[in-house]
């Protein structure tokens, strides 16, 4: 039996994020509790996009925060985590102008330097790009991207250096209640007791507390993603991040011949009859051949010259959806020192950072930040959803 201070599970980024601020705030004993490998989960399979173009001042704020977080991580730990900054292209047509204006502007107020540009302009900055008659942009120059598994790597192995256990190849079979309160994780290999109990853990994290009696709005949704390539003598290559309201398809660079593309799965869900339900345990991680056809058709109209393109790899993965796409970052109400920090619904890459110095403060000092209350549980039940999007309906990269 091992006694912590905290004990977290889930070791990908969020987790990762949250002990690193508990040492930097003085927290004792951290131990982080993954069943693979640190990344091994939702992480690793993350597109690595930040940037803060988001219809949602309090939003566009933490993800500024997260972006600042990765551009000094050197500084601040010793430890490199290379990152890219071709800046962020939003692609959207007339109709939508309103919308687009609106988005620069919330996001402005948070400190987001954005602005609409010409077509001229946006061709400049994407060769090759189709640029319509009806179309409108917008330009976000500091967005930002990075490996997700390099970075997982970095943070576990700075978070080792802080004094942080991670306990990999450790998979939690139940927590541990005492007189009503959480007590720690249960492993095969042992217990570990804690004062406070953190669920970092995706997706199974909504199965977890509900063994407690805990509902949590989170919903398994099957995402598919690809590596697309272009030949090697063509004159084009993808220069920005790149998202295009028109073909719901966002994209960034991956090293000098190859792009990631996913789907803006925000503008494809209305509601929780919209996902594509799965066991989390148990699905297919590759990416069906008709989802491949309808996303290179639609890759190839915002980007002309990858009709000559092909698919290099693929890959499919389930994020853990909330009803608002946003998080819930709250403290068991029925089983006091029980913490959760679950539904990033796709966007958990981007926030962790901001995650881990909210969720800190929050178990260390007793914080709630105003953030922090607006991703609290009980705001489905009160139709305090959190409203967030940018030109078109919400995405999450």
């Amino acid at each position: 039996m091992s006694v912590q201070d905290v004990v977290i599970a889930g070791g990908g980024v969020s987790g990762l994020s949250i002990a690193i601020h508990l040492r930097i705030l003085g927290a004792g004993r951290v131990t982080v509790l993954e069943r693979y490998h640190a990344g091994a989960g939702q992480s690793g399979r993350a597109a690595g996009i930040l940037r803060a173009l988001v219809n949602n001042s309090p939003v566009a704020s933490m993800l500024l925060e997260s972006i600042r977080f990765f551009e000094s991580f050197e500084d601040r730990f010793g430890q490199a985590i290379p990152y890219h900054r071709p800046g962020y292209l939003l692609v959207s047509r007339s109709p939508a102008a309103g919308a687009m204006d609106r988005t620069i502007a919330s996001a402005g107020a948070a400190g987001c330097s954005a602005s609409r540009i010409s077509g001229h302009e946006a061709a400049e900055l994407q060769p090759g790009l189709r640029c319509g008659a009806d179309a409108i942009y917008a330009y976000e120059p500091g967005a930002i991207h990075l490996d997700p598994m390099m970075a997982t790597q970095v943070l576990a192995r700075v978070a080792r250096g802080l004094g942080v256990r991670i306990e990999e190849g450790c998979q939690v079979e139940s927590i541990l209640v005492e007189n009503g309160r959480a007590a720690g994780l249960g492993t095969a290999k042992e217990q570990f007791r804690a004062g406070k109990t953190v669920l970092a853990t995706s997706v199974l994290g909504a199965g977890q507390l509900r063994e407690l009696g805990v509902e949590v709005p989170v919903f398994p949704h099957r995402a598919e993603m690809a590596f697309f390539s272009v030949l090697p003598q063509s004159p084009f290559r993808l220069r920005r991040i790149l998202s295009d309201a028109t073909t719901l398809l966002y994209m960034r660079p991956e090293g000098s011949e190859q792009m990631f593309v996913g789907w803006r799965e925000g503008d494809r869900i209305a509601s929780p009859e919209d996902f594509a339900a799965v066991d989390p345990e148990n699905y297919r991680q590759t990416s069906n051949y008709a989802t491949l056809a309808d996303m290179q058709a639609r890759l190839s109209a915002t980007l002309p010259f990858m009709n000559d393109g092909f698919v290099h790899r693929t890959y499919a993965c389930v994020y853990d959806y909330t009803p608002d796409g946003m998080p819930v970052l709250d403290q068991a109400a029925s089983v006091p020192g029980l913490y959760f920090a679950l539904g990033y619904s796709g966007g958990g890459f981007s926030l962790s950072p901001w995650v881990g110095s909210v969720m800190a403060r929050y178990l260390c000092e007793d914080v709630k930040t105003a953030e922090l209350e607006m991703l609290r549980l009980a705001r489905f039940r009160e139709g305090a959803a959190v409203s967030w999007s940018n030109a078109a309906a919400g995405d999450k990269e």
